[in-house]
């Protein structure tokens, strides 16, 4: 496996991990952001790139930076005590 799956990976598990933490299904975070369920899984298994324009997006939908998607030390500073 070489950098760029290592990085569709983690940021696809950074996405699952912020949406399931914000109580949002894979159908309505697609349809927030004009995409396709299947596209949003692709993402989420590291099969395609988060663009950077889409973490924007899912940033704002989410609540998060959109560094979290791509740093694991934000993720869980932003995520700390931030479940509903």
């Amino acid at each position: 496996m070489n950098g760029k799956q290592k990085e569709r990976e983690r940021s696809g598990e950074a996405l699952r991990t912020v949406r399931e933490l914000r109580g949002i299904t894979a159908n309505e975070l697609a349809q927030a952001l004009d995409v396709s369920r299947p596209y949003i899984s692709n993402i989420e298994n590291g099969r395609k790139n988060l663009t950077p324009a889409l973490a924007i997006k899912a940033a704002k939908i989410l609540k998060v930076r959109p560094i979290v998607f791509v740093n694991e030390d934000f993720l869980h500073k932003d995520l700390k005590g931030a479940v509903p």
